[in-house]
């Protein structure tokens, strides 16, 4: 028999102590980040509160919460930077805690010789990347989010930063780590170089997004920081076309530019207005670091293939614009004026990204604006930019504005769009419906067709590691009944 709500509260403040078991209306409806912000912009509220959040001070408090949960069948949410989309942190069943490693805000170690940073999962990016650059280093990753992201989440979420053609993506800079699983097992991965023994341990946990354990501490690689040149170029293209092509032999000639941007017109008139761009022109933008010789070689390099393809060379400014800029979404997290302007506009605004091969990237990028609009009546914008590049393909932005017909109506118009942009991608072999946000609550019914026959391995492990289906109900494998 389940037990009450008021007794698990009871039992959760016995185990932890009052102070860590909040259970007041602001907590319990704080920290879902992005999550249905529309809806609550009109004091709408359409999924359950938790039962209580829970402050977790130490591996320890996690390990007592989870045996707890696991023993008695309450769903625990992972919580951390509060960033996330993708409805990750959204509750969907009311017998759920969040539990919230933020206080977990320790750097452990750096070790500047072995070019390696130690931190509890609740250390925030932007202090662990202040705190290693008084040694001439940098984490290397740089998220939109980095503002309000911390170490924990960016794990749990397989993210990626905004110069990750250079570092990579946070799979590539992740050693070690440790976390708890659902029955209170404290595992670690020590952080070595590379092994050969077996599967790679680290990847059960990267991209997990809080549905197969918690984990409480990373280490994660350090890079040399090279502040004092940074090459960049940008570009007006003839059109997205010609700009994919651009790319693609950057990439293919081992080019290592920091960051890749393309833009359509639609993207960068709503989002910068930096660049004045003819209908069918793109705007199309690199730099590089490294040490002076090397940034300023790859600049060249890329430089003579941009102009190869017709690129418009215009300097630096608009490069300049977008460092400054790129990172003004944090400032909406929470932010009345976000609430007050969908409550004047009833416009919202969102972004879904995919990927796929140099193949079919471009003929994705046409589908979707061909056939999307057709797909959505309230459509008000739709555009794409490119953002992280690899020598085998490249992820899309589609962002897009969508005139919200009722605030009730909200999460299913917003589903509709993020649908229509994911079919058109699996319509191609290697079109993958998410790059770098993860599934979360709202795209993972396409699970299935994303992993293909590979999806079986995917049930066996969330069974094997979570055998309770404890872990944030409704992420990785579509909800099924426990």
């Amino acid at each position: 028999m389940l037990i009450s709500k008021e007794k698990a509260i009871a039992d959760l403040i016995e185990l932890l102590g009052a102070e860590k078991v909040l259970t007041d209306k602001a907590a319990l409806e704080g920290g879902e980040g992005f999550n249905r912000s529309y809806e609550k912009a009109f004091g709408l509220r359409t999924n359950p509160l938790p039962m209580a959040v829970v402050e977790a001070k130490c591996t320890d408090d996690i390990v007592k919460a989870m045996k707890y949960c696991n023993e008695q069948l309450i769903n625990v949410i992972p919580r951390t930077g509060c960033s996330s989309g993708e409805g990750l942190l959204e509750v969907r069943d009311p017998r759920t805690i969040i539990l919230d490693g933020a206080p977990m805000d320790q750097i452990i170690d750096i070790d500047p010789y072995n070019m390696m940073a130690t931190a509890q999962c609740g250390v925030p990016l932007h202090v662990l990347e202040d705190k290693v650059r008084e040694f001439g280093l940098t984490t290397g990753h740089s998220p939109q989010s980095q503002p309000v992201a911390f170490m924990g989440g960016l794990v749990a979420t397989r993210s990626i930063g905004q110069f990750s053609t250079y570092y990579g993506g946070i799979e590539d800079m992740l050693c070690g780590l440790e976390a708890v699983m659902p029955d209170g097992r404290v595992i670690r991965i020590r952080p070595v170089p590379r092994r050969a023994s077996g599967p790679d341990m680290r990847h059960l946990f990267l991209g997990s997004e809080g549905g197969l354990a918690y984990i409480t501490e990373v280490t994660v690689k350090l890079f040399p920081y090279y502040p004092d040149y940074m090459w960049m170029g940008g570009y007006i293209m003839k059109d997205m076309a010609t700009g994919f092509k651009a790319v693609r032999d950057v990439m293919a000639k081992g080019y290592k530019p920091s960051v890749v941007r393309l833009y359509d017109k639609p993207d960068i008139d709503y989002n910068f207005g930096s660049v004045e761009l003819k209908d069918e022109e793109a705007f199309m933008f690199f730099t590089v670091e490294g040490p002076e010789a090397v940034a300023r070689a790859n600049g060249d390099g890329i430089h003579a293939i941009a102009e190869s393809y017709g690129g418009q060379y215009i300097g630096t400014k608009a490069v300049e614009h977008w460092l400054e800029h790129r990172n003004d979404v944090c400032k909406l997290i929470g932010n009345p004026l976000l609430h007050q302007r969908y409550r004047e506009k009833n416009i919202y605004y969102a972004t879904t990204e995919i990927s796929a091969n140099w193949s079919d990237i471009a003929k994705i990028y046409e589908d979707v604006m061909a056939n999307v609009p057709g797909k959505i009546d309230n459509l008000v914008m739709l555009g794409g930019h490119v953002s992280h590049s690899y020598i085998n393909g490249t992820n899309i932005y589609f962002v897009y504005q969508l005139k919200i017909s009722a605030p009730e109506n909200f999460y299913e118009e917003h589903c509709k769009i993020v649908d229509a942009i994911c079919e058109e991608v699996l319509k191609y072999p290697t079109g993958g419906a998410v790059h770098h946000h993860g599934m979360g609550k709202q795209r993972v019914h396409f699970s299935p067709i994303e992993h293909g026959s590979s999806f079986s391995l995917l049930e066996d492990i969330k069974k094997m590691m979570d055998p309770n289906s404890i872990m944030n109900y409704g992420v990785l494998v579509p909800r099924y009944e426990k």
